[in-house]
């Protein structure tokens, strides 16, 4: 297919190819849980993994401009990958505890040792990006990859490709100068020589280190600011301050901080660790659970995907029809039954042991493995299903509706899926699952990477159909997307209303003084 081609919905996407590449996302719902949780936990990212950074290279923009008045992009990309490294190597010098996120940390710890006694020349790991020894290769370091564009959407950096402190970008620079004192003259000197002794490591360390922002100073209240925007009512404050309220509490109620699988059962089933129930309303709550029900669709249907594909390689080399694969999935893992999928799902969600998050620990296992999902493992998928179908009828509790309302009206989702099994209800309930397949896994996929293949000339197929039949199958490695809540647990240490112990009192002042909306 040409680069050409344009391509609509419907149009037979399915090419043979001589290559392939693992595609993300290859039946288009993780796009929607994403959506969802980046507006539950905007400007904190799953690549942004320390608050400091916040403070450090608005400071570290700063002192580039104070240096070199010069507007290339290589000396600018230069110097900020030397300061970088520095961060890094620094901080380890100083102390591993807390020391985790860091851009460059592997390397850092690779030279650790000697630098703490030798100190160390940086030019030969950061001068030239596409050297062996670079201690990370993208051009601009993680500033460029993970902070840069963050910080230029608050408007901390102007968008530019040499920026310039700006607004808040100018006050967080100058708490971070404050809280360093003296130090900023070493860390100017290191980046200007190019290299630095043990003590300047040590001393920069200790002063710069991430888990050691000065308590009570000006850049931790900005810090704070930035994360809990007591004093903003914009949507992003909003969500940000109330997903923040949540997690806190739900740590002061026993949630291991960093307890991902936690927070996903309490978001969604509203259960504490002791399965007590969590008693708290709110519509970012309900948006949390919306993100959850999402995951439970995708990672179902990539069950389905892994199966079709898996037993076309085992069974069918030569290819076969996809109707047909379909109901060979279908009847090798459902039960014979006349029942009707609104029969059968109902009969499902009564039963008091019904629980989404037992049935998707072996869909989870599996696609983690990349195997094809074991008979067993896709009748938990399609249980999984009818759980969903059953408990969230249309505008009940918000659920569908605000997935329906991130999707997008073109956007692929859990409430697609759903709608389709509200037109298949009174078919039985494999001829429901079959509908599901075909139009959400089948179809679905072919758009997707036939997209993918027009728009950027990558090969995304999982599987091929040609002459009416599918063929040339290919498992992969699927999951829950990544909502943040790991790196946001981090940063909340970082400002101090965590610790080892659990929420600090600064904590418990945080959750006093707000609460979720």
């Amino acid at each position: 297919m040409g680069a050409e081609a344009k391509v609509t919905d419907g149009d037979p996407l399915w090419t043979k190819t001589g290559s392939w590449t693992m595609g993300l996302d290859p039946l288009g719902l993780q796009a929607t849980s994403i959506r969802i949780y980046q507006s539950l936990v905007p400007n904190i990212t799953n690549i942004t993994n320390r608050l400091r950074y916040y403070a450090y290279f608005p400071w570290l923009v700063g002192l580039y401009e104070k240096l070199h008045h010069s507007d290339d992009p290589a000396k600018f990309a230069n110097f900020m990958r030397r300061g970088e490294a520095l961060y890094a190597l620094a901080t380890l010098v100083d102390g591993q505890q807390g020391s985790d996120g860091l851009g460059g940390s592997n390397w850092a710890s690779q030279h650790r040792s000697e630098a703490a006694v030798n100190g160390i020349d940086f030019r030969p790991y950061t001068d030239d990006r596409t050297s062996p020894q670079t201690y990370l290769q993208a051009s601009r370091g993680n500033y460029g990859v993970a902070y840069a564009p963050t910080l230029v959407e608050m408007e901390w950096l102007t968008r530019s490709s040499v920026p310039v402190t700006n607004g808040r970008g100018e006050t967080v620079a100058s708490a971070f100068a404050h809280s360093i004192g003296q130090v900023a003259d070493d860390i100017e000197a290191v980046l200007l020589a190019g290299k630095a002794t043990a003590k300047q490591l040590q001393d920069i360390g200790a002063a710069i280190h991430p888990a050691k922002i000065p308590s009570g100073s000006q850049e931790q209240s900005v810090l704070r600011e930035f994360l809990i925007g007591t004093h903003h009512t914009t949507k992003d404050a909003v969500s940000r301050r109330s997903t923040i309220w949540l997690v806190l509490d739900l740590i002061r109620k026993g949630v291991a901080p960093g307890d991902i699988d936690a927070l996903r059962k309490a978001f969604y089933a509203r259960r504490l660790p002791n399965d007590d129930v969590y008693n708290q309303s709110a519509e970012t709550l309900d948006r949390w659970r919306a993100y959850q029900a999402n995951e439970f669709g995708q990672v179902a249907l990539a069950g389905a995907l892994n199966a079709l594909t898996g037993l076309q390689r085992e069974d069918h080399p030569s290819g076969i029809e996809p109707k047909d694969l379909i109901g060979k999935v279908i009847a090798s893992s459902l039960p014979a039954s006349n029942q009707s999928w609104s029969q059968w799902a109902s009969s499902l969600a009564a039963d008091s042991e019904a629980d989404e998050l037992r049935l998707i620990e072996p869909i989870l296992q599996d696609l983690g493995n990349g195997v094809r999902p074991a008979e067993e493992t896709m009748l938990s998928a399609f249980k999984l299903l009818a759980l969903l179908w059953a408990r969230w009828a249309k505008g009940d509790e918000a659920v569908r509706p605000i997935i329906a309302r991130m999707a997008g009206p073109d956007g692929r989702s859990l409430d697609g899926i759903l709608r389709t099994l509200d037109l298949a209800q009174s078919l039985t309930a494999g001829e429901a699952l079959a509908a599901v397949m075909l139009k959400h896994v089948v179809i679905d996929h072919q758009i997707i990477a036939g997209r993918k293949l027009s728009t950027a000339g990558t090969f995304t197929y999982h599987f091929l159909v040609e002459d009416g039949l599918l063929s040339e199958g290919l498992l992969g490695e699927y999951g829950y997307t990544t909502p943040r809540l790991f790196n946001l647990t981090r940063v909340l240490r970082d400002a101090g209303y965590l610790s080892d112990d659990g929420v600090t009192s600064d904590g418990e002042a945080f959750l006093e003084q707000h609460q979720p909306l």
